[in-house]
């Protein structure tokens, strides 16, 4: 019996890519550098948190460590005030969302995204009250894939690996449930194509996240 669904944040329950990608490209342009990435182009340096977008997002051309630290201080200072200005949640997320809630699901999100700024995009766009646990980037915890975070949310939701579901649309949250030994399901609307999250053997594909009310 599934007690408990914990998700991925970015492409699985809201489509942040137009305000990653403004900010991204901000950062190169207060930075002096003449790269600006497209939409598409941006989906392929999300997963593994925003020092690695910086990073990646550099790998067009010659630079230095000092290159990717100012960059990186640019997107955030710029991401922070202007996080929301585009980032709305996918269709049928709040309606399904809210009727886990009500069937007495335990509702969770665990992102790669600063804490900071992961709190106050929910506080914003969803209603008050509807996770048990919201979890960002924190020092104590390396980022996904490790799943030492997801088995900590396991813990506090007093939940079993059995129990779980883990709801995410990249590589990342596939290898991150792989290692934590819990049920993945893969939404084919985010970030990345279902051929690559086909290749994780997910438990379950989605095209919509409503589909997670038949799976419970």
């Amino acid at each position: 019996m599934i007690k408990a669904i914990i998700f991925d944040f970015d492409g699985t329950l809201v489509n942040t890519i137009e305000d990653l990608k403004d900010s991204i490209n901000m950062a190169l342009i207060l930075n002096g550098f003449d790269k600006q990435y497209s939409t598409e182009e941006t989906k392929n340096l999300i997963g593994k948190g925003i020092r690695v977008l910086c990073t990646r997002a550099l790998n067009y051309c010659p630079h230095s460590i000092e290159d990717e630290e100012n960059v990186y201080k640019s997107f955030y200072e710029y991401y922070s005030k202007n996080q929301i200005n585009k980032t709305r949640p996918y269709v049928s997320v709040i309606e399904t969302l809210i009727k886990l809630n009500k069937s007495k699901i335990k509702l969770a999100i665990l992102s790669n995204k600063k804490h900071e700024n992961l709190l106050e995009i929910v506080d914003k766009l969803f209603p008050k009250n509807l996770f048990d646990i919201i979890f960002g980037k924190k020092e104590e915890f390396d980022l996904k894939p490790n799943p030492k975070s997801l088995i900590h949310i396991l813990d506090l939701l007093g939940v079993n690996k059995d129990e779980v579901l883990y709801v995410g649309d990249s590589d990342v949250d596939m290898i991150t449930a792989r290692n934590a030994n819990v049920k993945k399901v893969a939404v084919t609307y985010g970030y990345r194509d279902k051929k690559l999250l086909e290749s994780y053997n997910p438990e379950y594909i989605i095209d919509d996240i409503s589909e997670l009310l038949k799976i419970i």
